[in-house]
């Protein structure tokens, strides 16, 4: 066997398809205030919560800590418990002194986590405004100004 055959099947081993795309790991690894509301959708969906690897993902703004729940990532038989119209649910909690509070909730195509200058944001895709940003309380639609309005 070649060197370059021995690594690539070393390679594959250890790769990513080898793990399981929906795993309980995913949700037993949430706040404890998360796997609780996710257990509310077991009976719902069929069966136990299992999640890929992306169902959750954080970011830091603000000194804040924001997490997303991506739930076309979240294993459902049923998937009128959690989709609608072709459009998943998504949800973002703030995460403050050992809990977690829901700050945002719709059924849209996308949404992804940003830190701008500092604030907490949202990108929207499909069903609401494209731009969110963090108040203070929740999240708010930003307004596009055109190029020289200032606000």
């Amino acid at each position: 066997m070649s060197l370059i055959a021995a690594i690539g099947a070393a390679d594959g081993r250890g790769s990513i398809a080898s793990e399981r795309p929906y795993a309980a790991e995913h949700i037993d690894l949430l706040p404890v205030d998360i796997r609780h509301g996710l257990a509310r959708l077991e009976r719902p969906c069929g069966g136990k919560a299992a999640a890929t690897h992306y169902f959750s993902t954080t970011i830091d703004a603000g000194g804040l800590h924001f997490r997303s729940l991506h739930f076309e990532n979240f294993a459902c038989e049923r998937r009128e418990a959690i989709c609608r119209a072709g459009r998943c649910l998504h949800e973002v909690y703030l995460e403050q002194s050992g809990h977690s509070r829901r700050v945002f909730s719709a059924y849209i195509d996308d949404m992804k986590l940003i830190n701008a200058d500092g604030t907490a944001g949202l990108e929207l895709e499909g069903g609401r405004p494209g731009i969110l940003r963090w108040n203070g309380r929740t999240f708010a639609p930003v307004h596009p100004f055109g190029k020289g309005h200032e606000r």
